[in-house]
């Protein structure tokens, strides 16, 4: 899978490329909202791991805008990578237009858990994932 990587913080982006390389995932990076946003006009992927929690433009924002972009914008899973894991963080993933939600620091289990509903659900209003 063609996975972007959308954090503001280096180090949590290197976590997810080491993790998603050593599973033969090819991994494109982002590291603010308006770079995924722009990222996301050009490149076809097939995932995205979203951070919730960045300067100038959230995860949620980026997210909300990405969905209106265009009519294949729904198509892509999006799942959030944060630290924030109450219902109400939850509640506003989805409402954003999010598909899942892993929470940090990234426990490889969850990780692989979520690739494999991704991979078996695939479309684009597929049951959202925990």
């Amino acid at each position: 899978m063609r996975i972007l990587v959308v954090d503001d913080d280096d180090t949590n982006r290197l976590v997810v490329r080491l993790l998603m390389e050593q599973r033969g995932h090819e991994i494109i990076e982002a590291s603010s909202g308006q770079i995924a946003l722009d990222t996301l006009l050009v490149e076809a992927v097939d995932l995205v791991f979203m951070d919730l929690s960045m300067p100038v433009m959230d995860g949620f924002e980026t997210v909300r805008r990405f969905r209106l972009s265009t009519k294949n914008a729904r198509q892509i899973p999006i799942i959030a990578l944060t630290a924030h894991t109450t219902q109400e963080d939850r509640r506003r993933c989805f409402e954003a237009g999010m598909n899942g939600l892993i929470a940090k620091p990234l426990n490889v289990t969850s990780v692989d858990t979520v690739m494999a509903l991704v991979r078996e659900q695939g479309a684009p209003d597929a049951p959202r994932l925990a």
